[in-house]
């Protein structure tokens, strides 16, 4: 079971519910990360803080419970010069 509320999400933006049916999956992990990232050449508003915080924790907890669609090779708060360095 989710632990993220998404009941004020999904009165503000009913038509996210679709995210219901894809749920653990490649393709709920890929709605999630296209709803954090532009994919409208810049013309996007984004969401508000509560709601984008909300899409950030399903996110997160996404890949928590399902790795295995987890893609961190393009995300953009990841810094490819930490990678790098000897640990």
């Amino acid at each position: 079971m989710r632990k993220t509320d998404v009941s004020a999400l999904y009165t503000a933006f009913p038509h996210l519910e679709k995210l219901e049916k894809l749920w653990g999956s490649k393709d709920g992990r890929d709605f999630i990360n296209a709803l954090l990232n532009d994919t409208r050449g810049g013309t996007r508003q984004g969401f508000p803080a509560e709601h984008a915080v909300t899409i950030l924790r399903l996110l997160l907890e996404h890949d928590a419970l399902f790795p295995q669609f987890e893609d961190s090779t393009g995300a953009i708060w990841q810094d490819p010069e930490r990678q790098r360095r000897p640990r």
